[in-house]
């Protein structure tokens, strides 16, 4: 696949080959074959010698001077999936790629970029904008400035995203044949083993198997963790003494409770004895191993407990892509099962028996009456310094005024000691709930400083929408006149001699990629329209529900004042003595780190307060200041686990 040009003696810029082999299967093209054929393919169509070319691996630190200098940058990623597009040096080339230092990205087959269809025409269509060619050394007759090429590359794309299906059922499928051996098929080995390699030869040929081997040290902690339980039952309290015995994680860290909770309930230390099976015959879990390796001695060795997966983040963009990781335990019943070559540390019997008392934990917990605080700004404070959402935190045993439960929003990434928010405070509940309550009863006077603009805002709105239906217009009527050109310049090729024929076909060309631009700028404009009309149905819905709040609210229960502040609200934010508060169809990029402390209400021309973009005027106007400095703060010292 190509989109070559003429090399521009001006550009500068250099070619990166990108080049990947996935971690769950050895077929294809190794690592160093794909970069020597990229290679000769860049010495070939942009014209480099092959003896005189500087080549520099990205991700080689002692070459790392030489990036510069380069005329060819490599870019590898050895192990990953090309699935998701975060992987280290792909994200290395994107970056490379936005600050425009690449004119090419060569790579041997389409799916070395991505196995996501939709990840790989996103970027074709940025590298398409920055004037980048990208080629592939298998598809290098296709070219990505025709539509013709663009449909191949979807079909390419789709191809290799359903190739990648097919090969995850293939390695589930390998994954069935090989729990019959016990084996240890990779990832991160559990507290108290390691993974050791052996080499065998079956039936003349050579293989290698993997297969845990103890940790003495380790091994003690899984132990005592097992006998502080069974006497505590209790995470928390196991996890404290562990902790306080001194013994750590297999990364030298404190035992949390989700850690113990983990090694608990890991059927990889339980000894494969009787007990063990018939414990998982009653789930009727698959046992992949005879009756007779049942024997007491060996550990279970239990596959398919968990399913990873990443979901795409609402941030993420085509040069920057952003995943969460995430877990999801599945039930018993799909688990495979077989005995292991290690041996166990934990008697059948009392490993089910901890089993037990954890569910009975989990029981307890969802059935016991609970004080809940009725926090009625739960989701919308936000922490001043990182941005994220503030949680509530109950105090159990203390109570409001109103008889209520006393709470308070904290930061998450502080409470966990993450590293941050050091400075971010913990901030009294029932007092910010009342104190936004009270400022928004207040707004629907005409005493109020913003009740004018909350009368106008839908005039400013519906003025943006005019313009952009102007805008629309405009386009679709010079998309219908190039559309017309187009045609007619193809009626010409018919009946033109030959020497006119270049400049007919460059006609057509410049008008094709005129229409591209305009369909582009078109589709941008119908979603700002959708946009626009929501953003005027939510700002109509929150000002009818201000108009109404002070009446609404005193009639309405606890669940009902938490809608009306939803459907108002954006999000609440609280630095030194004032209270920030964000209506609907607000901007909230703010970095109140850095900014003006005394204001939030920042008007421009637009004088839209609920509309209003995030920038200080000359006389930025306060909304809401409280009558104490730091009466909203309290000390971190309240707030109990």
């Amino acid at each position: 696949m190509a989109r070559t040009r003429t090399r521009n003696t001006a550009d500068n810029r250099q070619i990166a080959i990108y080049a990947r082999k996935s971690k769950v299967t050895e077929t294809g093209k190794s690592i160093e074959i794909q970069k020597e054929k990229c290679i000769s393919l860049a010495c070939v169509q942009f014209d480099l010698d092959r003896d005189s070319i500087a080549t520099c691996d990205v991700a080689d630190t002692k070459s790392s001077t030489n990036l510069d200098k380069a005329d060819i940058l490599v870019y590898e990623d050895e192990g990953k999936s090309g699935f998701y597009a975060d992987r280290p040096l792909y994200k290395r080339m994107l970056k490379d790629i936005e600050s425009n230092k690449i004119r090419a990205v060569i790579c041997y087959k389409i799916d070395r970029i991505s196995r996501r269809t939709v990840d790989l025409l996103n970027l074709i269509q940025q590298m398409d904008q920055r004037d980048i060619a990208f080629v592939s050394v298998s598809d290098k007759e296709l070219d990505t400035s025709t539509r013709t090429g663009k449909i191949m590359i979807s079909m390419l794309s789709a191809i290799a995203e359903f190739e990648r299906d097919i090969i995850a059922e293939r390695i589930t499928d390998n994954m069935y044949e090989l729990a019959k051996e016990g084996r240890w098929l990779g990832g991160k080995c559990p507290l108290g083993y390691y993974s050791k390699k052996e080499k065998l030869e079956i039936g003349g040929k050579k293989t290698t198997i993997n297969h845990l081997e103890p940790v003495p040290d380790e091994q003690r902690a899984v132990r005592r963790i097992f006998e502080i339980f069974s006497h505590t039952n209790s995470l928390t309290g196991t996890a404290t003494q562990i902790n306080n015995e001194g013994f750590k994680t297999n990364k030298n860290n404190d035992f949390t409770n989700i850690a113990v909770k983990n090694i608990l309930q890991n059927p990889v230390y339980a000894i494969a004895d009787k007990d063990m099976q018939r414990y998982f015959t009653s789930f009727d879990v698959p046992i992949w191993a005879e009756d007779s390796a049942f024997n007491g001695v060996n550990g279970i060795m239990a596959y398919n407990k968990t399913e990873q997966y990443k979901d795409i983040d609402v941030d993420s963009t085509a040069l920057d892509p952003q995943y969460t990781q995430r877990s999801l335990r599945r039930e018993i019943k799909e688990w495979i099962v077989s005995v292991g070559k290690h041996k166990g540390l934990i008697a059948g019997a009392e490993w089910i028996k901890v089993q037990s008392a954890i569910a009975q934990i989990a029981a307890d917990k969802s059935a016991r009456p609970k004080e809940v605080s009725k926090a009625l700004l739960s989701g919308l404070v936000r922490c001043v310094e990182c941005g994220s959402r503030m949680f509530v935190r109950a105090e159990t045993g203390r109570y409001n005024p109103d008889g209520s439960i006393r709470f308070g929003y904290r930061c998450d990434v502080k409470y966990r000691k993450k590293g941050g928010c050091e400075n971010s405070p913990n901030i009294k509940g029932y007092e910010l709930d009342n104190f936004v309550i009270e400022q928004i009863c207040n707004m629907n006077t005409g005493a109020n400083a913003f009740y004018e603009e909350l009368l106008n805002t839908k005039n400013t709105l519906q003025l943006k929408l005019k313009e952009i239906a102007t805008e629309e217009l405009a386009i679709k009527k010079r998309l219908a006149q190039i559309e017309q050109d187009i045609q007619s310049q193809i009626s010409n090729l018919r009946t033109a001699p030959e020497v006119i024929k270049p400049s007919i076909y460059a006609d057509i060309e410049a008008l094709t990629r005129e229409q591209d631009i305009k369909q582009a700028r078109l589709d941008a404009i119908l979603e700002d329209e959708l946009n626009q009309d929501s953003q005027i149905a939510d700002v109509e819905k929150a000002k009818q529900t201000i108009m109404d709040f002070p009446m609404l609210v005193n009639l309405v229960d606890y669940t009902g004042k938490q809608q009306l502040l939803k459907r108002i609200l954006e999000c609440v934010i609280v630095k030194g003595d004032i209270a920030h508060i964000f209506l609907k169809g607000r901007s909230t990029d703010v970095n109140f780190r850095s900014g003006q402390e005394r204001s939030d209400a920042r008007h421009t021309e637009l004088h839209s307060f609920i509309n209003t973009p995030c920038s200080i005027s000359s006389q930025p106007r306060t909304l809401i200041r409280l009558v104490r400095r730091n009466s909203l703060y309290k000390s971190n010292s309240t707030y109990r686990d």
